[in-house]
C-alpha cells in the first residue's frame, strides 16, 4: 500500500450538528479511503489533538493480534554440519516484544473520508486502545483506528507516551515521538513483516510530531511501597551526621534536622502516593484505576499541606519556607525522574512552582517566629488559599 496526499474540502460535523467546510489535508489510504492525519477530541476539524504516526499494511484482525501477543520464539545456533528442519512457518510467527494490555482512555475521532468526493466522510472513534505501563504512573498508549472500508486493509496508530498528573487527575502527554520509536521498534525484524519505512505526511502540526509517519507492511498475512520510605533515609542519616559530627551553633544544628524532616515527609508522602497507588492497581487489576486514584488523592490533596503545617511548627520563617517548598520540588523531580518524563508543558511546571510557593506559605505560618509574633503574619491562610486555588484550576476543565 501507498501513502500519497491528497487534498481536498471535507465537511466537518460538530457536536452541535452544524456543518463546517474546512480545506484539509487528506491522506490516501486506498483507492476509496483517506485518512485525516490527526485526532480530534470531538467530531470536529478545530479540536484537533495529536497526529497520527503509525500506519499498518495489513489485516486489521492480525495487526490487533500481533500487538496484543508477544512472540515467544526460542533462537538456539545451528551447527554448519546440520540441517534446521524445525522451522517455524512464518503464517505461525506472532506478537511483537510488548504483550500490548488492553487500555482505558479518552475518546478521540479522526475523519475517513469513503467516497470519490473527500466531503464523503465519517468520523470515527478508536477501534481498540492499548498500553504497555501503569494506568497511574507511566505509560505508552495507542490508540488504533481500522478501516471502515471492508475491502482495504490498513490500521491508523496514534501512539503517545503519558503519565498520571495528580493534580489534573487525568493523563499528560511528554512525547509522541518517542513512542511512535518504540512502537517501530516492536515491528522491526519480525518475520511477519515485510517492510518498515517513514514516509513524510506534512501531519506536523501536533504535539512533539515532525510529519513523518512509520508504515509498517505486513506479510500477507512489591518494591513501590519501599520507594516512600527509601526516600527518607537519605535525609535521616544526613541528619544524624550534621548533628554529631559538625561544629554549627546549637541552635542551626537543632533546625537541620527539623528542616529534614520536613522535607523528608513531603517526599516521602508524594512518592507513597504515586507508588502506592500502583501497587494496588497491579494487584487489584479488575478495578478501575481511576476508583483507586479517587482514595489517593485525599492524602495528597489534605497530607501535605498537614504534613507542613506540622513538621513546621519548630522552625524559623526562611527555614520553614526553604524546607517547605524545596521538599516538594524534591518530591516532584524525583517522581518525574523515576517515571522517566523527560519534558513538560509550561503550564505544568508554572503550576508545581504555585504549588511549591503555596506550601512553603503555610510552612512559614506555622512556623514558630510566626506564632510567637503573629501580627499581621497571616501566612497559613494565604498559603491555603493559594494551596485550594492550585488544586481547583486544573480541574475546571471538568465542569
Amino acid at each position: 500500500m501507498c501513502f500519497v496526499l491528497a487534498f481536498g474540502s471535507t465537511a466537518a460535523t460538530s457536536a452541535d450538528g452544524h456543518g463546517a467546510d474546512r480545506h484539509q489535508q487528506l491522506v490516501s489510504t486506498g483507492d476509496e479511503t483517506s485518512l485525516w492525519p490527526y485526532t480530534s477530541s470531538a467530531t470536529a476539524f478545530e479540536e484537533r489533538t495529536l497526529a497520527i504516526n503509525v500506519l499498518i499494511n495489513g489485516d486489521p484482525a492480525e495487526t490487533r493480534r500481533h500487538l496484543e501477543e508477544r512472540s515467544r520464539g526460542d533462537w538456539n545456533e545451528t551447527a554448519p554440519d546440520e540441517e534446521d528442519v524445525s522451522e517455524t512457518d512464518s503464517e505461525d510467527v506472532v506478537g511483537t516484544e510488548t504483550a500490548w494490555r488492553s487500555a482505558d482512555g479518552s475518546t478521540r475521532y479522526v475523519y475517513v473520508s469513503t467516497g470519490n468526493e473527500t466531503d464523503e466522510g465519517v468520523w470515527l472513534d478508536e477501534s481498540y486502545q492499548l498500553h504497555d505501563g501503569d494506568y497511574l504512573g507511566s505509560r505508552e498508549h495507542i490508540r488504533a483506528y481500522e478501516s471502515p472500508d471492508p475491502d482495504e486493509e490498513w490500521t491508523a496508530i496514534q501512539a503517545h507516551s503519558e503519565h498520571w498528573d495528580w493534580f489534573r487527575l487525568s493523563h499528560t502527554v511528554d512525547s509522541a515521538e518517542d513512542s511512535q520509536r518504540y512502537v517501530e521498534r516492536e515491528f522491526m525484524d519480525r518475520r511477519y513483516v515485510s517492510n518498515v519505512s517513514r514516509v513524510h505526511l506534512g501531519n506536523g502540526r501536533g504535539f512533539d510530531s515532525d510529519g513523518w509517519v512509520t508504515v509498517v507492511d505486513l506479510e500477507s498475512g512489591d518494591p513501590p511501597f519501599h520507594v516512600a520510605i527509601v526516600g527518607l533515609l537519605p535525609g535521616l542519616l544526613l541528619a544524624s551526621r550534621v548533628s554529631t559530627r559538625t561544629s554549627f551553633p546549637n541552635s542551626v544544628a537543632a533546625r537541620v534536622p527539623r528542616a529534614l524532616c520536613l522535607a523528608g515527609s513531603l517526599l516521602g508522602l508524594y512518592l507513597f502516593v504515586r507508588f502506592g497507588a500502583i501497587a494496588v492497581e497491579a494487584r487489584l487489576e479488575g478495578i478501575d484505576p481511576r476508583f483507586i486514584a479517587a482514595a489517593f488523592y485525599p492524602l495528597l490533596a489534605v497530607g501535605l499541606p498537614v504534613c507542613t503545617y506540622y513538621f513546621a511548627r519548630s522552625l524559623d520563617r526562611p527555614t520553614a519556607f526553604a524546607a517547605g517548598s524545596i521538599g516538594f520540588a524534591t518530591a516532584i523531580l524525583l517522581d518525574y525522574t523515576l517515571l522517566g518524563v523527560t519534558r513538560l508543558p509550561l503550564n505544568v511546571l508554572v503550576h508545581r512552582f504555585s504549588t511549591a510557593v503555596a506550601l512553603g506559605f503555610i510552612a512559614v505560618g506555622a512556623s514558630h517566629t510566626v506564632r510567637v509574633d503573629p501580627e499581621d503574619h497571616d501566612f497559613v491562610r494565604l498559603g491555603a488559599l493559594l494551596w485550594v486555588v492550585t488544586l481547583l484550576v486544573p480541574l475546571l476543565r471538568f465542569l
